[in-house]
């Protein structure tokens, strides 16, 4: 954001962390994210967007829950840690999630794919088609995380697509090959 003269405040429960970054001239906030008296100080209701980035999940969630009670217009950009943790920020109608382990295991698959023999341009291609995979299932799964019968046959259901999926990519068999 500083790179690209964009203003910002951090809000941060790590005082290394916020020694370090008001080094380099960021308005940083000392304290827990979850309170509203610090999002009040921070002035997040003159902000357009909230990142949320806390490693705990249940502090994240009550953030984004405070977040969406007291400051609806902002727009939440939230990491979340799994597929569960992304539901309850879906619920809360969080629209914009990162998975963080999803992903890095993306990241890591176009590498093992280039390892074991698909051009980069393949790797990543496939990777891209997994993720389309899995944002749509994902979708599909949200509407009915609360019934675990259902759950389950979305899973079940995906995981067949996916295999159809990549049945027809002719690269599979030039990727098995290359694994022998």
């Amino acid at each position: 954001m500083r790179a690209k003269n964009i203003a910002f405040t951090a809000l941060e429960a790590s005082q290394t962390q916020v020694d370090f970054l008001r080094r380099f001239g960021n308005q940083v906030f000392y304290g827990d994210a979850s309170r509203l008296e610090l999002l009040r100080a921070a002035h997040a209701d003159n902000a357009e967007v909230f990142v949320l980035a806390i490693d705990d999940v249940e502090a994240s969630v009550q953030t984004a829950e405070l977040i969406r009670k007291h400051f609806p217009h902002l727009k939440i950009f939230a990491r979340a840690r799994n597929r569960q943790h992304a539901f309850r920020l879906m619920d809360l109608d969080v629209r914009y999630i990162i998975r963080e382990t999803l992903v890095s295991s993306l990241e890591m698959t176009v590498q093992v794919l280039e390892a074991l023999g698909l051009s980069k341009s393949r790797a990543v291609d496939t990777v891209q088609q997994f993720r389309e995979h899995d944002e749509e299932t994902m979708v599909k799964q949200f509407s009915v995380k609360d019934d675990d019968k259902k759950f389950q046959q979305t899973s079940r259901e995906s995981a067949e697509q996916l295999l159809h999926l990549f049945e027809t990519d002719p690269d599979t068999e030039d990727a098995e090959s290359a694994s022998r």
